[in-house]
């Protein structure tokens, strides 16, 4: 029964990516930023959901984030880059950072590792502010006007980045790899015991989930056209990605996908519905959040699937029930 249910979910990378990419080419402004919202969020939120899974608790992916941003911003401002070398250059700075962070934090786990990487996101935030010369210090850094791209290639690339990522989500799956990383977040040492080598499946959950990340930075930089020390390393970005994987389902391939579409409906639907009371909105969608978590612990994933296996329990009842008439 549980089995049907994730076979179902299964489509949903497929599906959505049909959806964001097709929405690219609709002449409707709003609706093609609410795609490119979810776009970005589906990833960072895969990106928490992987490091989670392994045990690796994050409070700093803003880090990844600021730094995929700064690589692309300051390649196209120094050297003209243009988009696909930026964002490649920018998974290849976020991948070799989440190597160092690998390295540095040795077996840090729990809160001590997750203190790390606010620290990191907080460190490299102050790093950008005292370099003037080369970020552009507190007022930033603008796009260079002959390097923008039409919004449609920024929507696609955003649309196909979720589905490289949430493609990529699916494959590890389905691979020894995310056993060992449940291994590790079970039991670190039993699982080094068996064999394991904890640093080297760190270093790659860490690589992966930080390229992933630091590439949704640099698209969503061109997006924007400006960046800042604020905006690259806000907590916004790593908030939203814990918020959308809980919402959604933890430790599950689905759950972040799902997550992140429910949170950016529940967000626009919040604004749109209540925007004109001043604080409404934002109250709303923190009761709801609440709620949702209080109330579906395993998250809206874990709800289908059980709402799935009650339905299918609840037909074969009625057939067995229909047979023992019949007899």
């Amino acid at each position: 029964m549980r089995m049907q249910a994730s076979s179902l979910l299964r489509a949903i990378p497929a599906l959505l990516g049909l959806a964001l990419i097709a929405s690219a080419f609709v002449d409707m402004p709003q609706v093609n930023d609410w795609m490119f919202q979810i776009s970005m969020l589906i990833i960072v939120s895969v990106s928490w959901n992987l490091m989670a899974s392994a045990g690796l608790v994050s409070l700093g992916h803003a880090a990844f984030w600021g730094v995929g941003s700064y690589a692309s911003m300051i390649a196209a401002t120094r050297l003209g880059l243009p988009l696909v070398g930026g964002v490649v250059l920018a998974v290849a700075v976020g991948a070799l950072l989440g190597c160092v962070l690998a390295l540095a934090t040795g077996r840090l786990r729990g809160i001590f590792f997750a203190i790390c990487t606010l620290a990191l996101a907080e460190g490299l935030r102050v790093t950008t502010v005292m370099l003037p010369d080369q970020t552009g210090g507190a007022s930033g850094l603008y796009l260079p006007q002959a390097l923008q791209v039409p919004r449609t290639a920024l929507f696609v690339a955003g649309a196909v980045a979720a589905v490289i990522c949430a493609a990529a989500s699916v494959w590890l799956a389905r691979t020894s790899f995310s056993y060992a990383c449940r291994a590790m977040r079970n039991n670190e040492s039993a699982a080094q015991m068996l064999g394991l080598d904890p640093l080297r499946y760190r270093m790659a959950i860490l690589a992966i989930s930080a390229g992933m990340v630091a590439g949704a930075g640099a698209i969503s930089t061109w997006y924007g056209g400006y960046l800042d020390p604020d905006v690259a390393f806000s907590m916004h970005i790593t908030i939203e990605s814990q918020i959308a994987s809980i919402l959604g389902g933890m430790y599950t391939v689905a759950g972040p996908i799902v997550g992140a579409i429910a949170i950016v409906a529940l967000s626009e639907a919040t604004r749109l519905g209540l925007g004109a009371h001043e604080g409404a909105s934002q109250l709303a969608y923190g009761v709801v959040l609440v709620l949702g978590i209080l109330f579906m612990p395993r998250g809206l994933y874990g709800l289908w699937c059980d709402l799935w296996a009650g339905r299918i329990a609840g037909a074969g009842k009625a057939d067995d029930t229909a047979t023992e008439m019949a007899r």
